[in-house]
């Protein structure tokens, strides 16, 4: 008999301000429009043929904008047939992660435990679907799994002296996004965070400090997030 591989939910994460790319706009970046619609809906099209298929997109967004997010999202995802929905975006990473939990745990479509959910940034919108495919079998093994690459500058720790002290950078990595996980860990892990009120620049390092420490899968270097406006001009080359 055939095994039904784990189904996969996507949660993406659009609720940044952006403040060093919006500083002239008044749209957050991930809300800025390029010729393929929205920053945040390109950063989801490339995943959307993923296996195992993706069953389910949950996008957490700022009150304000989210009439604008359901309009772009509404033609992308409804002939699809792929239900979605949103969750408030918090005051940081985590509890807008940690509000996308709830949303999908509390909806019709909630995960089995043994689900994978995916979380990717809206302001990374060159990340393939063969990464996320590889993150994707990474983490029906281990349960937790992020993609990271080499860093190329040379990395300095400033010390409580002002004086730097120069990192091994052969042991440093660059994290990226999407991050694969299982749903049941997942949920835990954030369900603990919101007790705690901890704070956690992305979710491998919050899954990690609950005891599921994720491995690396490599990266894609192509796979950078729009931060400045000097990126903001670089994508909207790229996507035009």
């Amino acid at each position: 008999m055939a095994v039904e591989k784990p189904r996969l939910h996507l949660i993406l994460l659009a609720g940044g301000k952006g403040l060093r790319a919006d500083k002239d706009e008044l749209a957050p970046k991930q809300f800025r429009t390029t010729r393929r619609g929205m920053l945040f809906t390109c950063a989801l099209q490339n995943f959307l043929n993923v296996r195992p298929q993706a069953v389910t997109v949950t996008v957490a967004v700022p009150d304000a904008w989210r009439g604008e997010a359901s309009a772009a999202l509404t033609p992308l995802l409804e002939p699809l047939g792929l239900p979605w929905l949103m969750a408030p975006a918090g005051p940081t990473r985590t509890a807008s992660t940690g509000n996308a939990v709830e949303a999908l745990a509390g909806s019709d479509h909630a995960p089995a435990d043994d689900g994978l959910i995916a979380v990717h940034d809206g302001a990374r919108p060159f990340a393939s679907d063969a990464l996320l495919d590889s993150l994707c079998v990474a983490t029906l093994v281990s349960g937790s799994s992020v993609p990271a690459v080499p860093v190329a500058d040379t990395i300095i720790r400033q010390e409580t002296d002002g004086q730097a002290t120069y990192l091994d950078r052969t042991c440093l990595m660059a994290v990226q996004t999407p991050q694969v996980f299982r749903w049941d860990i997942f949920r835990d892990a954030h369900r603990w965070a919101r007790q705690t009120g901890g704070r956690f620049t992305d979710d491998g390092s919050l899954m990690a400090a609950r005891g599921y420490p994720p491995v690396i899968v490599p990266g894609d270097p192509r796979n950078w997030k729009i931060t400045t406006d000097a990126d903001w001009k670089r994508v909207e080359e790229l996507l035009g």
